[in-house]
C-alpha cells in the first residue's frame, strides 16, 4: 500500500479540546488542561472557564507552554513528513504580563518622551493585539491616559509646524498622532475614567475636534470611537454643548462613508469592505477598517441621535445638512437593523423642528425610504419612521405631502399597519395619519378607499380577529 493511500493516525493527546487539530503552541493551564495557545486564549475571552472541567479561569490565568508535548508533535511531524504531514515550526514567545509592565515603567519613568521614540508606540499595538489581557493590563497601567495626553500635545505640535512649515516635522507629527489613535482605538477607555479625564483636561474636545475635520478617513474614524467612549458615561451638560465643528466632523465622516458605499471616492472605499473578522485577533498590518468603519458609523449616529434631544442641536444638525446626509446613509447602506434605528431615531427628532422637516421634504427619497423601512426591520424601526411620517404629514404643506406619500406607496404600507399584528400605539399613529388626510387621498384613483373606509372605522380588536382568520390562527 502507498504511503498516500495510509490513513495517518494521530495520537488523541496532539489534539486541542477547543479547535480539534493538532496544537501548534500547546499550553497547559492551571486546572491542568492543555489546548493550544491561540484557542485557549479565543475561548477565555468569552468564557472565564476550562472547557473540559468547568473550572473557573480568569482571563490572565497563566498559561504554562507544554514544551515536552511540543517536541513530540514535532518529531511525530517530521517522522510523516514522507507521508504529507508537515512540521510545525517552533512558536515565537508571546510577548506579554512583563512586557507591558516595563512599556508602562517607560511611561510613568519618561512621561511623552516615551511615546516619541520610534518603537515604543509599535511594540504597545503588538502587545495591544495579543489579546485582551493585554488590553486590560494597559488600561490598569494607565496607558490609555498617557495616549490620550499625546494625542492633544501632537495635534497642538501639527498648528504650530504648519505655521512654521516644518514639513519632515509634520510628517513625525502626523505618523505619531495615526499611531496613537489606532492604539486607542484597541485599547478603550474604561468608563468610570472617562468623565474624569474629560474634566481633567479641557483641550481633549478641541483635539479630537482638528482631528475630526482632517482628511485622514481612518483617523476620524478611530476619534469618533474614542469620541464615544469618553462621552458615553458622562456629564449631560458636556453632550449638549459639543461644539458645532464636532457635529461637522462627524457629520462630514458620515458623508465620506456614504461616498464609499456609492463608489465616489475609491480611497474611502478601499477601506471599508464588509468583514466578519474580529479586530482583536488580527495582526497589527491586518486591522480590520471595515469593522472600524463599521463602529465607528455606529457610534456617529448614537453620539448625534444623544445630542438631538437639545434644540440647540437640532438647529445646529440641520443647518450643517445632517437631514441629507442620514437619508443618503439610509439609502446607500444595507438596512442593518441598528443603523436603521438610529438614523430613523435621528431623523425624527430633526423632523421636530420646521427647518428639520423642510430639508426632509426637499430630498426626493426622504419619504420613500423610511416607508420602505416600514415593517421591514423592527418594532423599534416602526416606531421611529411612523413619528417621522406622522409629523411631517401634520405640520408640512398638506399637498405636498400627500402626493408624494400616494406616489412612494406610503398609503398602502400604513393600511398595511392596521391589517397586521403589531402594537396598538403604532395602529394609532398609522390610523391618525390615514384620518387626517383621508379627503384628500380619496381623489387618487390608485387609493382603494373602500379598504380605506373600513380600516379606519373598525377597531383594533375587529381588525385584530380579521387578521386571525385571514392567516388562519
Amino acid at each position: 500500500m502507498d504511503h498516500e493511500e495510509e490513513e495517518i493516525e494521530i495520537p488523541n493527546y496532539f489534539i486541542c479540546p477547543i479547535s480539534l487539530e493538532i496544537m501548534k503552541d500547546p499550553v497547559t493551564t492551571v486546572s491542568g488542561i492543555t489546548y493550544d495557545r491561540k484557542s485557549i486564549v479565543q475561548w477565555l475571552e468569552k468564557v472565564p472557564s476550562c472547557p473540559v472541567t468547568k473550572q473557573p479561569l480568569p482571563l490572565d490565568s497563566d498559561l504554562t507552554p507544554n514544551h515536552m508535548l511540543r517536541r513530540l508533535i514535532q518529531h511525530w511531524c517530521v517522522e510523516n513528513a514522507t507521508r504529507g504531514v508537515v512540521r510545525i515550526p517552533t512558536p515565537r514567545a508571546p510577548l506579554g504580563k512583563l512586557n507591558i509592565v516595563e512599556e508602562i515603567k517607560n511611561l510613568k519613568k519618561f512621561g511623552q518622551e516615551a511615546l516619541r521614540r520610534e518603537d515604543t508606540l509599535k511594540k504597545l499595538e503588538v502587545l495591544a493585539m495579543e489579546g485582551e489581557r493585554n488590553r486590560r493590563l494597559m488600561c490598569e497601567g494607565g496607558v490609555h491616559k498617557s495616549l490620550i495626553l499625546f494625542v492633544v500635545k501632537c495635534t497642538s505640535e501639527e498648528e504650530e509646524e504648519e505655521e512654521e512649515e516644518e514639513e519632515e516635522a509634520q510628517r513625525r507629527t502626523k505618523r505619531q498622532l495615526d499611531e496613537s489613535l489606532r492604539l486607542l482605538y484597541l485599547i478603550g477607555v474604561p468608563l468610570n475614567e472617562a468623565r474624569t479625564i474629560l474634566i481633567e483636561n479641557d483641550r481633549i474636545l478641541e483635539s479630537l475636534t482638528l482631528v475630526l475635520n482632517q482628511q485622514d478617513f481612518l483617523n476620524k474614524a478611530y476619534t469618533i470611537v474614542l469620541l464615544r467612549n469618553l462621552t458615553e458615561n458622562t456629564s449631560s451638560h458636556i453632550v449638549e454643548r459639543l461644539s458645532a465643528e464636532v457635529f461637522k466632523g462627524i457629520i462630514g465622516f458620515l458623508k465620506d462613508v456614504v461616498s464609499s458605499f456609492n463608489r465616489i471616492n475609491p480611497s474611502v472605499s478601499a477601506t471599508v469592505q464588509p468583514s466578519n473578522s474580529r479586530v482583536r485577533t488580527k495582526a497589527p498590518s491586518e486591522l480590520d477598517h471595515g469593522v472600524v468603519i463599521k463602529q465607528a458609523v455606529t457610534a456617529a449616529l448614537t453620539i448625534l441621535l444623544e445630542t438631538s434631544s437639545w434644540s440647540r442641536n437640532r438647529t445646529i444638525l440641520v443647518d450643517l445638512g445632517a437631514v441629507s446626509e442620514l437619508v443618503e446613509l439610509e439609502i446607500s447602506s444595507t438596512g442593518e437593523k441598528r443603523t436603521t434605528e438610529l438614523v430613523l431615531g435621528i431623523l425624527s427628532r430633526l423632523c421636530c423642528c420646521a427647518d428639520g422637516r423642510a430639508e426632509f421634504l426637499a430630498h426626493r427619497l426622504g419619504i420613500a425610504i423610511v416607508t420602505k423601512r416600514l415593517l421591514r426591520v423592527s418594532a423599534a424601526a416602526d416606531d421611529r419612521a411612523l413619528s417621522i411620517l406622522s409629523t411631517v404629514s401634520k405640520y408640512s404643506p398638506e399637498s405636498e405631502v400627500v402626493e408624494e406619500m400616494v406616489s412612494v406607496r406610503t398609503v398602502e404600507k400604513l393600511c398595511k399597519v392596521l391589517r397586521i399584528d403589531c402594537s396598538l400605539s403604532l395602529k394609532e399613529k398609522a390610523k391618525e395619519i390615514l384620518r387626517d388626510h383621508f379627503d384628500e387621498w380619496k381623489k387618487f384613483p390608485c387609493v382603494d378607499v373602500a379598504l380605506l373606509t373600513k380600516l379606519l372605522s373598525s377597531s383594533p380588536k375587529d381588525l385584530l380577529t380579521e387578521y386571525y382568520s385571514r392567516v388562519g390562527v
